[in-house]
């Protein structure tokens, strides 16, 4: 595999790519980025990411150096230089070196070419298995590049056998870590509205899904999650991945739902034909 990297202006192997030790992403965790996939080896609603991209650093200050032309136009060419089997892009921004004056003025802007990963079949045809936690995402609408309770959990998750975890505060659930949340209620198409990340691939379900479910964007309970009919997670690497079991208990009948099923069909139609 010989994946590469922008870094600042000179485009290297990957594993050259290095930043300083005083960067502001390793001596503070201030830093942003996103995550772009391929379909049929063309980049799937890239305009999306780099909208968020620049919604997340300015909310952080920060100013990318370059414009979407050239940032896109640089992707495509990592993309093609590279040699994967389903290139992915991640961009990154970072607060730029501790002694910069002044600060934030001069950010770290990166771009690395990676191998999408994939999942087990069963996770699709069975649905995965959560846990939850009581988490409330810091600037739940950035995409930062702090992960810290993320990576806290690994050892829960893999003490319980759980694919991943669901964040819920006192009165709501919001989202996974790296993943949008979803129920079904018969034939309504439920997702938390407020302090979540508004994914691509969401934006897109929920486009799909516009057509032929009822859709409600609001606050959703835990206790709601646990009656629903059905549930899922979305992601830019694992699309619609069903979920059956959460904290140890099924999720309508414990298997796919028809609804999750048609969104799959729907969403796989839309990506085979991009």
């Amino acid at each position: 595999m010989n994946n590469l990297c922008y870094v600042n202006g000179e485009i290297l192997s990957a594993k050259d790519g290095v930043l300083g030790i005083s960067d502001l992403a390793l001596q503070r965790g201030y830093g942003v980025f996103d995550y772009g996939r391929t379909y049929n080896g063309k980049l799937f609603h890239f305009e999306e990411n780099l909208t968020r991209f620049r919604n997340s650093a300015n909310e952080l200050h920060l100013k990318v150096p370059l414009s979407n032309e050239e940032i896109i136009s640089i992707a495509n060419k990592l993309i093609n230089e590279s040699n994967l089997e389903i290139p992915a892009i991640r961009l990154l921004l970072t607060g730029g070196y501790a002694e910069s004056t002044p600060p934030l003025e001069n950010p770290n802007f990166i771009m690395i070419t990676e191998e999408l990963p994939t999942y087990p079949a069963n996770l699709y045809e069975q649905g995965c298995k959560i846990i939850t936690s009581k988490y409330q995402r810091e600037l739940p609408h950035i995409k930062s590049i702090n992960y810290l309770n993320a990576i806290r959990l690994e050892p829960l998750k893999r003490k319980h056998n759980a694919f991943d975890v669901l964040y819920y505060t006192e009165d709501s659930i919001t989202e996974c870590p790296r993943n949008n949340f979803f129920i079904f209620s018969g034939n309504k198409l439920i997702t938390p509205k407020d302090n979540v990340l508004y994914g691509i691939t969401r934006h897109m379900v929920l486009q799909l899904a516009s057509e032929h479910f009822e859709i409600e964007e609001r606050k959703v309970s835990l206790e709601e999650v646990f009656s629903a009919d059905e549930a899922f997670v979305t992601s830019t690497s694992k699309n619609i991945m069903p979920v059956s079991v959460i904290d140890g208990e099924e999720i309508g009948n414990g298997k796919v739902g028809e609804r999750t099923k048609t969104l799959m069909k729907l969403f796989d139609d839309y990506t085979t034909a991009f």
